[in-house]
């Protein structure tokens, strides 16, 4: 039940998202999102960082189920990223995640003692190229990307006799092909012939692990609003889906995050002008998943383009 449940709202979100762009390719508009390609010659330049937390996990039944002896579980996550433009139309992808993983159990009896424990390391060294093949009457652009797993943060907690945990990654080298497509379009709106600047996104691929996770497909959908020049209004669906019977475990999420972009120079989402900065606030839940927590999130990005 839960099952189908999961897969009948990925393919709706889906669906809603390519009539949507379907639609919006009548409109002669600049693209925009993660199919946009920086100029030639110019960096674009991001810092990640991500909090989140639960004290739920997700069941291989897709049901909610508090963390054993009332436990919870805190991420911080720290990601620098890079695109270089090498042409205006092909770019190429460097990113290093660090993640800090801590874990208590509160329900535990008090004869038993506390029980902590805490994990760091670097979980993810990310490089790939971006090709953009259409600009017009939507951006359309290719992805690859390789997931190289350094090793650090195995047998480097704070405990020698349960160094790895908590769990900070799956500890998996991965190769990923992606699709995107990205439109910007105007609603009118009844005062003075005003128009509400928006835009809609999807991303879609798919990615070979090496871990005994199985391979996963990704979809990314995301829209958003200009209420003033300076103000982005977005909100986002985050998806991973196993591929069955190509691992051991399957692991399924889908993130929902919501927030403002601030744009303090040029037109960031659009990566418009010589230089520009922003910055990016969200909230995130975690709405469906499997073998997965039932997170909550904090996110912010600090972007420039120069």
């Amino acid at each position: 039940m839960f099952k189908n449940m999961m897969f009948n709202l990925v393919r709706k979100t889906t669906l809603i998202a390519l009539i949507t762009l379907g639609l919006f390719c009548l409109f002669q508009q600049e693209a925009l999102a993660g199919a946009w390609t920086v100029p030639k010659q110019r960096v674009w330049a991001e810092y990640y960082f991500k909090w989140q937390w639960a004290k739920e996990d997700f069941g291989d039944d897709y049901k909610k189920k508090s963390k054993a002896k009332e436990a919870r579980a805190w991420d911080l996550i720290m990601e620098p990223k890079i695109e270089l433009g090498i042409t205006d139309w092909f770019n190429l992808l460097w990113s290093m995640e660090y993640k800090e993983s801590k874990y208590k159990e509160y329900g535990r009896p008090p004869d038993w003692g506390p029980y902590r424990r805490k994990n760091t390391g670097v979980t993810s060294v990310k490089v790939g190229a971006k090709v953009r093949f259409l600009e017009k009457p939507f951006v359309l652009s290719g992805q690859i990307k390789g997931y190289i797993y350094p090793g650090y943060g195995i047998n480097h907690g704070d405990d020698p006799e349960d160094r790895n945990k908590p769990d900070i990654g799956d500890g998996d080298d991965a190769l990923e092909l992606k699709g995107l497509i990205g439109k910007n379009f105007d609603i009118p709106l009844p005062y003075k012939n005003w128009k509400l600047p928006c835009y809609v996104a999807a991303e879609a691929g798919y990615r070979w692990r090496s871990s005994p996770v199985t391979n996963d497909i990704p979809l990314f959908i995301e829209t958003g609003a200009w209420p003033m020049k300076w103000l982005l209004l977005k909100t986002e669906l985050d998806t991973i889906i196993a591929h069955r019977d190509t691992g051991s475990i399957d692991k399924d999420y889908m993130i929902w995050r919501a927030g403002p972009v601030i744009q303090l120079f040029g037109n960031s989402a659009q990566r418009q002008g010589k230089f520009i900065a922003n910055v990016e606030f969200q909230y995130g839940l975690t709405l469906l998943g499997k073998n997965f927590p039932a997170y909550q999130e904090l996110v912010l990005k600090i972007q420039a383009q120069f």
